[in-house]
């Protein structure tokens, strides 16, 4: 039989742990910090990607494919969660709050293990992992309404065609 110091010193992270947990909370916690930064949300546009003042999009996929990516409107939808918004946060992207849940798990986390130096929350970290398939699985559903809704009528191959990549791949293949 052992005793509680021989339980504790099982659950303590390697220095190495540590700082990486640290790193992951500090990378979320800029993420969250630059997601509520102030901005004119009534600008943005409700679904698909912000474009710069100059009339150019900030995703790099979208410049390059022409179609917006498939977590588009995530930091629109977190904007909105800060400020109270939740109908608005799903109008930006309907899974927004489920991505704001389980990055709020992770960092809350990463965070105990990086200041505490021991593990914790484990079998919530192992339900979030569980969980990335039917997450990822859901993204994908959701991009496909998104793109049979709003391209349906064919912008979207004409938007394909228009697009940098398109460009260099007819190029490529002559």
């Amino acid at each position: 039989m052992s005793d509680s110091s021989d339980v504790q010193a099982d659950r303590s992270v390697r220095p190495g742990d540590r700082v990486f947990h640290g790193l992951v909370a500090g990378v979320l916690v800029a993420v969250s910090v630059g997601s509520l930064w102030p901005a004119d949300v009534a600008s943005m546009p409700s679904t698909f990607s912000v474009p710069s003042k100059d009339g150019h999009t900030i995703c790099m996929l979208r410049r390059m494919t022409g179609m917006p990516c498939p977590t588009c409107g995530v930091t629109r939808s977190f904007r909105a969660m800060g400020n109270g918004a939740w109908a608005e946060a799903v109008g930006f992207h309907p899974l927004g709050p489920l991505y704001a849940a389980m990055l709020l798990v992770v960092l809350v986390r990463s965070a105990g293990v990086a200041v505490g130096g021991r593990e914790w929350l484990n079998g919530v970290a192992r339900v979030l992992v569980w969980m990335l398939p039917f997450v990822g699985l859901a993204t994908v559903l959701v991009y496909v309404v998104q793109m049979t809704w709003f391209f349906g009528d064919g912008t979207g191959t004409a938007a394909w065609q228009a697009s940098p990549l398109a460009q260099l791949w007819q190029a490529v293949s002559g």
